[in-house]
């Protein structure tokens, strides 16, 4: 016994364990309300029925693909603020926060042009006309939204990276019963408003998301800890090298974080040849998948903000430690989850269609596919949180590419439309691709030449590899 207990303190650190749920909770919580807000909409949408459902899911998945690359790079100023606390340089976190909320700025254009135009790209996969003017007027009010929560993911790598994230789950907490009475509001034209349907649902989000924003930088200026390096004064003051770091970085863990979940949005206008019940069933198995990803989603930011702390203090025992005890809190977590959406495959459908019918056994199915997903997707991105950690993104993005696209992408195609397995063919290629993407990541992370000392005298300077 005493063995087995030995075998297990040699991989899992009670202290960072503590530290890493401290800052873990919070995130997970907010993004689980985060997800929230999204099934909320998605609920309200499947009262006006299965079409404007498929058409707000479609058009809320490639939005997703957008903002999730957009976030993804703004996600390494959690990195570099947390190494600048870890050497305690005052106007080095002055800086990095400064330069979070311009690199935001110069990403707020272009994801708005985008966003706006999303009914092009539907056209493009041919995708049923109606869906598409649905949707269309839905897109041009979460362009608006784009803006706004691109702020907010600045907020929130600063609030991670000082160790508050409770302020942020917080915020999130309050914005979601205002989101569904702001839909309730907008979508079916009470309390005098007119009725707009899907495109209320964008308006409701763009208000609360401009809301958010404008909370958190009230909260950051009271904040006695954050305020003293909020760049007042000179805020207007470029610096480009400091914006290009955050660029060299940040694009391949964008570019990661597209590989990893822009797999799964894409999937959306992939499914939807398939008709409107495979689609709806796939919303709901898309919304689910939402929920569970919150989880490794804050284990990951939390072990981000560790190990970069960690690497800035120069203390490679505190990193080894970090990593050791994250990635066995992602696989015990990963079963968990796997285990629970087994059981409850049969039961969570009905919540999102009463009614039932093919699309909720379709569900059924897909659910039981995210279940096995998890069990990879849980370390795989808790590992890409470490290495991001130590600024190093770029081999990770190479290995997302890789696993998701080269391998898991084909296969979805071959057993989506070839082996004619339609929606359960695309989660089998998803399925694939975790499982390629989680080996690769994983074998990085503890190959015998990646040391700690290595990465600690690397990650200072530019990106490792």
């Amino acid at each position: 016994m005493k063995h087995i207990t030995d075998y297990i303190n040699g991989i899992f650190s009670k202290d960072e364990g503590k530290k890493i749920f401290l800052l873990a909770a919070p995130l997970t919580g907010t993004a689980l309300v985060n997800m929230g807000m999204s099934i909320t909409d998605t609920l309200m949408m499947g009262w006006m029925g299965s079409i404007p459902l498929a058409a707000g899911a479609v058009v809320s998945d490639l939005y997703s693909i957008v903002f999730y690359f957009m976030s993804g790079i703004l996600a390494t100023v959690a990195a570099i603020l947390a190494q600048a606390l870890g050497r305690n340089n005052h106007d080095e976190i002055t800086d990095v926060m400064r330069n979070g909320f311009h690199a935001a700025m110069m990403l707020a254009l272009p994801a708005f042009v985008i966003v706006w135009n999303i009914d092009l790209v539907l056209m493009a996969f041919g995708i049923d006309a109606s869906v598409i003017s649905l949707g269309s007027e839905y897109a041009k009010q979460m362009a608006f939204t784009t803006v706004a929560m691109l702020g907010v993911a600045v907020w929130r790598n600063v609030f991670s990276a000082f160790g508050k994230p409770r302020i942020f789950l917080m915020m999130v907490l309050a914005a979601l019963p205002l989101n569904a009475l702001l839909n309730y509001v907008f979508m079916f034209g009470k309390l005098g408003m007119p009725e707009l349907g899907l495109a209320g649902a964008g308006f409701s989000s763009a208000l609360v998301a401009f809301a958010m924003m404008a909370g958190f930088t009230i909260y950051a200026s009271r904040d006695v800890e954050i305020s003293k390096y909020i760049p007042y004064g000179n805020f207007l003051h470029i610096n480009r090298e400091g914006i290009s770091e955050i660029f060299r970085i940040g694009v391949p863990s964008g570019m990661t974080t597209l590989g990893n979940v822009g797999i799964y949005l894409i999937s959306t206008p992939i499914i939807s040849l398939f008709g409107p019940e495979a689609l709806a069933a796939h919303a709901i198995a898309l919304r689910l998948a939402g929920v569970v990803y919150a989880i490794p989603v804050g284990l990951s930011q939390a072990a981000t903000v560790r190990t970069g702390y960690n690497v800035g203090k120069n203390d490679n025992e505190a990193v080894g430690n970090v990593k050791r005890t994250a990635i066995a809190m992602a696989t015990v977590s990963g079963i968990a989850c796997f285990s629970i959406l087994a059981v409850t495959s049969e039961i969570l459908p009905a919540l999102f269609l009463p009614n039932g019918g093919e699309a909720t056994a379709i569900a059924a199915t897909l659910i039981i596919f995210l279940g096995a997903i998890n069990f990879a997707e849980y370390p795989n991105v808790v590992a890409g949180g470490i290495l991001r950690g130590f600024k190093d993104t770029r081999t990770p993005m190479i290995y997302t590419l890789v696993g998701y696209w080269a391998i898991g992408a084909p296969i979805m195609a071959m057993m989506a439309g070839t082996a004619g397995h339609g929606a359960e063919g695309v989660w089998f290629g998803l399925l694939v691709g975790v499982y390629a993407t989680a080996t690769l990541i994983l074998g990085r992370l503890f190959a015998p030449d990646f040391t700690n000392k290595n990465f600690t005298k690397n990650a200072v300077g530019v990106a490792a590899e």
